[in-house]
């Protein structure tokens, strides 16, 4: 079944994911509100927000598929970022107001290697004031907005890769970064700023890879339609999946376990305790052919416990 006969057949329950290259100026909740709209769903939700002035990859999922989402994130992303040096604002971004100047001093190739190689790594980070971080219950930007900022604990995040670049006749700093779920970027720029002597902010952002999707797999969201959703196939590829017979199923949807014996796959070997399955109903008997299962044969996803079961972690049939 395609992406587009699922969509046709399902639209009284859409279910799924898209990738959207979210553009620069609107809020990732706008994102959202033009999703639902165009796929008619009131559920929908996203993997992990970006600042209006970010753009990139957004992963969006709608109808029950949102439940999914803490099985498919992943702690690994990677952005670029320009960030232009000498001056500082209060929001770190593009969109601040100027809060500080510094000269900028000559930089050489392996001054940047240098500073690069130094951020990689585990390390404490912590939040702009200007972030979604509740304090109290509030957003941090809200109490910011009205002058009430609050200090924010640090957080453990890690950069694995970090290359920074100059942009010849700017005082403009290109990085490409690999870090940890949970960075800021534009905490980041600043910290890379003032190793080098000034002062700095992030002047555009943009994500490349979020939990396995990157652009090349992202659609403009002025060109998303109903049927430029992610083939089911790339997100059950993640897990181990198997196939139970109709009447099983019949006892699954309420919640019940599934004895791993009933469970038809191509390599019960391959299955380790813990392991998530995802577990399809095969009325068609495909004989376990995961690409020929889509999301409207999805029973749920389940847990390996003990070897000998499999217990539900959600149930969508």
């Amino acid at each position: 079944m395609s992406n587009a006969d699922y969509v046709n057949q399902n639209s009284l329950k859409p279910f799924g994911f898209a990738v959207i290259d979210k553009p620069v100026g609107i809020t990732s909740n706008a994102v959202l509100s033009q999703v639902r709209r165009i796929v008619s769903t009131k559920r929908a939700g996203h993997t992990g927000t970006l600042d209006p002035f970010a753009s990139g990859v957004l992963v969006v999922g709608f109808g029950a598929a949102t439940r999914l989402f803490p099985l498919i994130t992943s702690k690994v992303k990677r952005y670029t970022a320009v960030i232009h040096l000498g001056v500082r604002t209060d929001t770190a971004d593009v969109t601040g107001d100027v809060t500080g100047n510094h000269s900028v001093p000559n930089l050489s190739a392996i001054d940047l290697d240098v500073i690069s190689h130094s951020f990689i790594g585990k390390q404490a980070q912590t939040p702009p004031a200007y972030s979604a971080k509740k304090v109290g219950g509030v957003p941090s930007y809200v109490l910011a907005r009205n002058n009430q900022a609050k200090a924010l604990k640090p957080v453990d995040i890690e950069i694995y890769e970090l290359k920074i670049t100059d942009i010849p006749g700017t005082q403009n700093l290109e990085i490409d970064v690999l870090c940890s779920r949970g960075t800021y970027i534009r905490t980041l720029g600043e910290s890379i700023a003032e190793r080098l002597g000034t002062l700095g902010y992030c002047q555009s952002l943009r994500r490349e890879l979020s939990d396995g999707f990157t652009m090349d797999d992202a659609v403009p969201l002025d060109e998303f339609v109903p049927t430029s959703t992610v083939d089911p196939q790339r997100i059950f590829d993640r897990f181990a999946a198997g196939f139970i017979e109709i009447d099983i199923c019949t006892q699954a949807k309420y919640g019940h376990q599934i004895d791993l014996k009933a469970l038809f796959m191509t390599d019960l070997r391959s299955i380790g305790e813990g392991d998530v399955i995802a577990v399809f109903c095969d009325p068609d008997h495909h004989d376990g052919n995961k690409q020929m299962l889509s999301y409207c044969h999805l029973v749920g996803m389940y847990k390996v416990k003990e070897m000998r079961w499999l217990t539900p972690l959600m149930v969508f049939a």
